[in-house]
């Protein structure tokens, strides 16, 4: 079998259709790949949708149901029942253009690289499929060499999604998503560490969903970004235990990771309002740990203006709350929208 296609199910009954429909236009042969969808104890109608399309189609989509784990987790289900040579993950709420995994395994796979990454483009739509004017197979090698240079240089993104993963090659090394916060991010850099032959390529395959609002991404419950807080917090752990093992391979992606990291957590304290002592206390953790202030490591001043102003939220907590009123009623609405389109 050449590729196995993890699919995490969970709260996505109006997306999910067009995924799994993309999914059987690739251009491939029963047996030549899987569709392995986990139900991650989703709680609306996906459960349904999934038993409809093993019914029809039994050869290709297998469906495991479990509760839920998260992403990471239910990628990791996926991960230890594939046979496939090639294991590919697809957010539920994406999709692919036609054709494009024969396109990738019979174009850039033949002598058999560790990771082939391929590019993508984000969409904003309500599920519905999109008339998509520049749908084009065709790419080229850009990069065919060393996953860490890759990945330090930032010509490898964190996102797993763009990548066609060798299976040997991950259960060689252990590697497997983290249950937390941006696990792909912690995923590639792991997959990185062990020098993968890596070729990316210019295919623009993969369409990203923006649209959906229901995405945890885009949650505002506190509870669930209180939770996000210790998972960033945990990430941050991970890749400061990096840097400290004396391990010069990845270092300039971990530092860039650990700063990545700091956005976020900033980010997460200003989308929900924080009490004075629950402000202390995840300040205190990040000033214990020297990793308070968010590092202006990028040339677009557009980042450098948030970072400052996230730094802002750390300093005290009257200024907290100015920033976080700033931040969401006027750098979110309508400074940082004004500049992207600039």
């Amino acid at each position: 079998m050449k590729l196995s296609v993890i699919v995490p199910v969970y709260n996505v009954e109006k997306f999910l259709p067009r995924c799994l429909d993309s999914l059987l236009r690739q251009g491939m042969e029963v047996g030549e790949y899987e569709v392995i969808c986990v139900n991650d104890g989703s709680p609306d109608n996906s459960a349904q949708i999934l038993a409809n399309y093993q019914a029809k189609h039994p050869d290709i989509f297998r469906v495991v149901t479990q509760e839920n784990q998260g992403l990471g987790g239910a990628r990791n289900t996926g991960t230890a029942l594939a046979r496939g040579e090639y294991v590919a993950y697809v957010d539920s709420d994406d999709y692919l253009i036609d054709g494009a995994y024969r396109y990738l395994l019979d174009t850039f796979c033949k002598d058999k690289p560790d990771v082939l990454h391929f590019s993508y483009q984000n969409i904003y739509t309500d599920g519905t499929q999109v008339p998509d004017s520049d749908a084009n197979l065709e790419g080229r090698v850009v990069f065919d060499g060393d996953g860490a240079e890759a990945f330090n240089n930032q010509i490898l993104t964190n996102n797993v999604w763009s990548k066609l993963y060798k299976r040997t090659f991950l259960k060689e090394h252990g590697i497997h998503s983290e249950i937390v916060i941006c696990q792909d991010a912690l995923f590639n850099f792991e997959v990185c560490r062990h020098h993968p032959r890596t070729v990316i390529v210019t295919s623009s395959l993969y369409r990203y969903e923006n649209g959906n609002v229901d995405s945890i991404q885009k949650t505002g419950k506190k509870e669930v970004v209180m939770v996000q807080l210790n998972e960033l917090l945990y990430n941050m752990g991970i890749v400061e235990r990096y840097l400290q093992g004396g391990e010069e391979d990845m270092r300039p992606a971990a530092l860039r990771l650990r700063n990545s990291f700091m956005r976020l957590y900033y980010k997460k304290m200003l989308v929900v309002p924080l009490t004075k002592n629950e402000w202390k206390r995840h300040t205190d953790i990040l000033g214990r740990k020297n990793r308070r202030k968010v590092k202006n490591d990028t040339s677009q001043w557009r980042m450098n203006l948030e970072a400052n102003v996230k730094n802002m939220a750390g300093h005290s907590y009257w200024e907290y709350r100015l920033v976080r009123f700033l931040y969401q009623h006027l750098f979110r609405e309508i400074l940082f929208p004004l500049l992207i389109t600039r």
